[in-house]
């Protein structure tokens, strides 16, 4: 079996503490009891949701709108980068910033009047710029029109309520109105959060990879 790392995206679980704020946490014990058992058995707990999925269907629109706000070319990241302690694959980088992006699920869901990055996410970063050797980051929220599939999911919906047995052609017109944000001006579509590299907390997430490792070795099944 290979050796505990933690992925970037699930750093927030591990790090969380039990209510003395010194110890590992339970949530943090879940997580490695998670990955112990993919280990195991070769089986990858699903994480899907239709959130999930509307971020991953419209990350490319997402990745372009980031380009035309820092006016330079961006490509989508595919490879996962690792060392001892970590893995992760950031969506997009300048020649000295990590890009990654969110996608919310409707304006409803948008940070329009957020002035804090959400912590999770902040610490998602963080390990990104550790594992390239980046000093910067931007988590940058765009606000996408809705995909296909929630476009058709909505005409569907509308030809319900009409009590019609399938959409027309103006159901699906109707709809994708709706889910467009054609109309917002570009400052209205993207909210760009920007940060520098914390190496104190990188060593602290380190320390809690080892707690993780020790950690293990008292619930492998032998």
């Amino acid at each position: 079996m290979k050796q505990f790392k933690c992925r970037a995206s699930q750093i927030g679980k591990l790090l969380s503490n039990d209510r003395s704020g010194k110890a590992m946490g339970e949530t943090a014990k879940s997580y490695i009891k998670e990955w112990y058992i993919s280990e195991l058995t070769g089986k990858q707990k699903d994480i899907k949701s239709k959130y999930f999925e509307r971020g991953n269907s419209m990350e490319s629109k997402a990745i372009e709108r980031v380009a035309r706000y820092y006016d330079t070319a961006l490509f989508k990241n595919e490879i996962q980068l690792e060392d001892e302690f970590f893995t992760g694959t950031y969506d997009a980088k300048t020649i000295d910033r990590i890009i990654d992006t969110k996608v919310p699920f409707n304006a409803f869901t948008f940070p329009f009047f957020d002035n804090q990055i959400d912590k999770d996410y902040y610490i998602q970063l963080q390990i990104y710029m550790h594992l390239t050797g980046l000093k910067k980051a931007s988590l940058c929220y765009c606000l996408e029109n809705g995909s296909d599939e929630q476009i058709d999911r909505l005409s569907w919906q509308i030809a319900k309520d009409l009590d019609k047995d399938e959409p027309s052609i103006e159901d699906w017109d109707l709809a994708e109105k709706e889910l467009s944000y054609n109309h917002l001006p570009d400052n209205l579509r993207i909210k760009v959060f920007e940060f520098d590299y914390d190496e104190t907390f990188i060593e602290s997430a380190k320390q809690r990879v080892i707690e993780a490792r020790e950690y293990l070795e008292t619930i492998k099944i032998k």
